[in-house]
């Protein structure tokens, strides 16, 4: 999944975000990436970039160790197409920047860096969880788009897998309505979805939140632990920590408790199989959605690698840009936690029944939804979203 990282004039600054070679004890010759490893791209601004800029940004992101690019969407539904689509449903998109796809895989194969597909976005957030008929349509169009990028391509080395880009939370799926159970998402979008891409050797990301005013750290276990029993089985989840997203002025998730949370989230994946990565927000709690300063996501790192996770990857590439860039390169991040990517794949080795040797075995109704939302503390919208529209993107969050 992670390319190689290749010598190159680049060498010297991958090291800026804590990249070393262990030379010695149960880590021999593991590569511990302890910072940032990737970053969305929601294509906002880089569906505008021409090749060499996009070849460029994607050499940058490789130099600091951020080697896994989430384009996050492939269309979101009448505004936005990204690939050369020729979907009936897609025919009336807005914007049709659809080389951001075949460009990014072509700067991907210059940089040395991986890239994960977004799939197809409806623009529905799901303050209101959709029925069983409207998570069927939902799966029907994301599995078209998965077989047309396929066929686009699935031959190319760089592609790791797809990305799931509807957002998954507990309170969505949990009192709102009878039907609305997490078996039912399952059933209806996310298990057919996850087991298609992997049928084709895709791997599958999903980026689920919560928002800690809302849910204790065992409630998102517990939810977690009912999807991946009724047959969710991605192969990352990339758990949102939510400190940069903000509702009213108040933080979703504080970087001192957001830990708790994490670790939660983390056991679960670990007894499923499911490698935890952690989706770190970049931007400030303040809707200027500009870059938070360096100790803020220094400690975030911290947070991240220390709850269990094996790679961190930022949201997103829009707060970034290069002025983000260029702060990453001076403030030199790096996690003094080592990513726990070792268990990992021991204990995925062991599901499949194989031997993990003893060197490395040692290493490892409005009504309803206004009272839901008063008793939980949430608000049935927020400007602060992987979607936010004054961030000019369709879906984070809350």
């Amino acid at each position: 999944m992670v390319a190689s990282r290749r010598i190159s004039r680049f060498s010297v600054s991958a090291l800026l975000c804590g990249v070393s070679l262990l030379a010695c004890g149960p880590f021999a010759g593991m590569v511990q990436a302890a910072g940032i490893a990737g970053v969305f791209d929601a294509g906002w601004s880089t569906a505008y970039y021409p090749q060499d800029s996009i070849t460029h940004m994607h050499q940058r992101l490789h130099a600091l160790g951020m080697d896994e690019v989430v384009l996050q969407y492939a269309a979101v539904e009448a505004t936005h197409l990204y690939y050369p689509s020729e979907l009936d449903f897609l025919q009336n998109t807005q914007y049709r920047n659809n080389e951001l796809f075949p460009k990014s895989i072509e700067a991907a194969k210059a940089a040395g860096t991986k890239i994960w597909l977004g799939l197809y976005y409806n623009g529905e957030n799901w303050y209101t969880p959709p029925t069983a008929e409207q998570l069927d349509t939902l799966s029907a169009r994301n599995l078209k788009v998965l077989e047309e990028v396929y066929t686009l391509y699935g031959n190319e080395s760089v592609v790791a897998g797809v990305y799931i880009p509807q957002e998954i939370a507990r309170y969505y799926w949990d009192g709102l309505r009878d039907d609305a159970t997490a078996e039912m998402l399952a059933e209806h979008f996310l298990n057919p979805v996850t087991e298609a891409a992997q049928a084709k050797g895709w791997k599958v990301m999903a980026a689920p939140f919560y928002n800690q005013n809302l849910e204790s750290p065992e409630k998102l276990q517990s939810f977690f632990e009912t999807l991946f029993a009724a047959g969710f089985k991605p192969d990352i989840i990339a758990v949102q920590d939510g400190v940069g997203a903000s509702d009213a002025g108040k933080a979703h998730a504080e970087t001192a408790t957001v830990g708790g949370y994490e670790r939660a989230v983390a056991v679960t994946c670990k007894k499923y199989g499911v490698d935890f990565w952690v989706d770190m927000e970049l931007f400030r709690t303040d809707d200027s959605h500009a870059l938070a300063d360096g100790a803020r996501i220094s400690a975030q790192l911290d947070t991240a690698y220390a709850a269990g996770a094996s790679k961190v990857i930022g949201y997103d590439l829009a707060v970034l840009g290069n002025a983000g860039l260029d702060s990453l390169e001076k403030w030199q991040l790096k996690s003094s936690v080592e990513p726990q990517t070792q268990s990992i794949r021991n204990f995925r080795a062991l599901k499949r029944g194989n031997t993990v040797p003893e060197s490395r075995s040692r290493a490892a109704s409005s009504e309803n939804e206004q009272r839901y939302y008063k008793l939980n503390g949430a608000r049935a919208a927020s400007v602060t979203s992987h979607s936010a529209p004054i961030l000019l993107r369709p879906c984070r969050r809350r």
